[in-house]
Formats: C-alpha cells, structure tokens, sequence
C-alpha cells in the first residue's frame, strides 16, 4: 500500500514549491502536495485546520480505524466515519462527533481529518 496525493486545509496562505496546486475553499485553502514531501510541508505552516491522503490500493475502512484507534460512528456506501477524543477537532453531524472520515473508492482508499474536503 502506497500514499498518492495529500492535501492540507488551512486558512494560512502558504507558497512553497512543495505545493502542486492550492485550491479555495469556503473556509480558507486546501493545499495538495506528493506524499513523500508531507513532513517538510506540514512545517510551513503555524494552524492546521485538516489533511486528507489517497492511499493507493484497497484499504478496508475497519483497518484505517483499528490501526489509527478510532471507533467507527456511521457509514453511508463505502463513506465511513469515525471519532476519537484523542484528537481535538471534530465536527457534529447527525448529533454525532466525528473526526475521521474514509472513503473506500475505485481501488484506493481516502483518510481525511476531520472529514476530507474537496473531491474524492
């Protein structure tokens, strides 16, 4: 199992050649960048409102939220989400805390905190 592209969500405006492409949000930008640049990149910035990776490959969900140590809340047609209070930011839906969201799609799987903005 490999990592594709990553994405950070930010209301910073950041520019680093790191960046492959910077798209606006409702609520600030997301910056997409290869995985294997995610460390160096993460450091540019002082506020992280959210990340989501492409994992490439089939992932089951249950193994994404056994392995990171969340408990599944809900799912809805290969979209899953998940909550735990080890990470701080979460946002309600349905009554629910959720901070996790998978996506099983196409033969790759999507990771993204607290949910994953833009496509998948």
């Amino acid at each position: 199992m490999g990592a594709g592209e990553y994405a950070i969500y930010s209301r910073e405006v950041v520019t680093s050649p790191l960046v492959t492409r910077r798209v606006a949000s409702g609520i600030g930008f997301i910056y997409y960048a290869d995985s294997a640049d995610v460390a160096e990149l993460r450091a540019k910035f002082d506020v992280i409102d959210g990340e989501s990776i492409v994992l490439d490959g089939a992932v089951f969900a249950r193994e994404v939220f056994k392995k990171l140590g969340y408990n599944q809340t809900s799912s809805n047609g290969g979209i899953y989400y998940g909550y735990s209070p080890r990470a701080l930011a979460f946002i309600k839906t349905s009554g629910q805390k959720v901070n996790l969201q998978v996506v099983e799609r196409n033969g790759s799987t999507v990771v993204g905190w607290p949910v994953i903005l833009g496509g998948y």
